[in-house]
Parts: C-alpha cells; sequence; structure tokens
C-alpha cells in the first residue's frame, strides 16, 4: 500500500482519529513551520506520517504537543528529507494555474496539474507528452519542483457507453 496524502478539505468522518490529528497538525505546522512542513499522508501501517525538509527540535515539540492534545493513540513519524516545503509547492501550483492557459497556448495540451505529497512535486499531466516537451517543462517550472506525466482529458460515460 502506498503512502495516501492527507486534504484537509476532503470529505471524511469528523470522528476518524487519523483525520483528526492530521488536521491539527495541518494547521499547526503549516502556521509554526511552513517553511519546514513538507504535508501529511497515511503511512502504510496507518501511522500518520509527516513530511519536513529537515527535521529540527522545535517541529518535533510541536508535533509531540498536537499528538498529546488530540489524546489520539495513532502513530506519528515525522519523515526529513524532503527537497520542497508545501508552501513552496503550493505557491507553484499558484503560478502554473496562473499560466496554464499561455503553457497551452504554446501547443502543450496541461490536462492536470495539482500538488502531490507523496511526490514532493507538482505533478503535471499532458496529453501527447514528449521527452521534449516533459523537459521544456521541468526547465520552466523547476526539475526538482514538477513532476510530468502522460494525462489524459477527462470524458464521462453516458449510459450507453457503459453498456
Amino acid at each position: 500500500m502506498t503512502n495516501v496524502p492527507f486534504h484537509p478539505k476532503a470529505a471524511r468522518p469528523n470522528d476518524s482519529p487519523f483525520s483528526s490529528l492530521a488536521e491539527a497538525l495541518n494547521a499547526r505546522l503549516r502556521a509554526d513551520s511552513s517553511s519546514t512542513f513538507a504535508g501529511i499522508v497515511r503511512g502504510p501501517d496507518g501511522a500518520v506520517e509527516v513530511y519536513v525538509t529537515v527535521s529540527d527540535p522545535a517541529l518535533v515539540a510541536i508535533v509531540e504537543e498536537v499528538h498529546a492534545s488530540t489524546g489520539r493513540r495513532i502513530a506519528v513519524r515525522v519523515v526529513p528529507g524532503m527537497k520542497n516545503s508545501l508552501a513552496a509547492l503550493e505557491n507553484l501550483f499558484a503560478r502554473i494555474r496562473v499560466e496554464a492557459d499561455e503553457v497551452r497556448q504554446r501547443g502543450i495540451a496541461l490536462v492536470s496539474y495539482g500538488v502531490h505529497i507523496p511526490a514532493n512535486r507538482v505533478r503535471l499531466g499532458v496529453e501527447g507528452l514528449t521527452p521534449e516537451i516533459a523537459e521544456s517543462l521541468r526547465r520552466e517550472f523547476g526539475p526538482d519542483q514538477v513532476e510530468v506525466n502522460e494525462g489524459g482529458r477527462y470524458q464521462p460515460m453516458n449510459d450507453r457507453d457503459a453498456r
């Protein structure tokens, strides 16, 4: 099983121990450690994994304080070594959202983009991806900040197609 990113706005039961703890950690770390906080995922064993660029005693103390305050008994791990903070990735995502039409006007079929916490990158989905397009986008947006993949356009199925 792969790590599952925590999305604070995603629908979930309010009483989920994972969600309660992850939401509290997310809010606190965004406020107090935004330059090192890289996101939260559910580990393969169900633990809360806090991704960070570097682990420092102040950040670990925040994690321990929030964990104790929630009264939850879910394992929490601080996972250092991420290259990008979540704030940096969200800033890049906002830039790409603004520039997406310009990218498309250059003939690049950018069909999806979003922050992918486990990859610690902004994922770009491009229909008809070539190595040249991938390299161009990496150069433009930062090779350590984007992951470029083949993407497809969403096409809803009608009842006739489902049969």
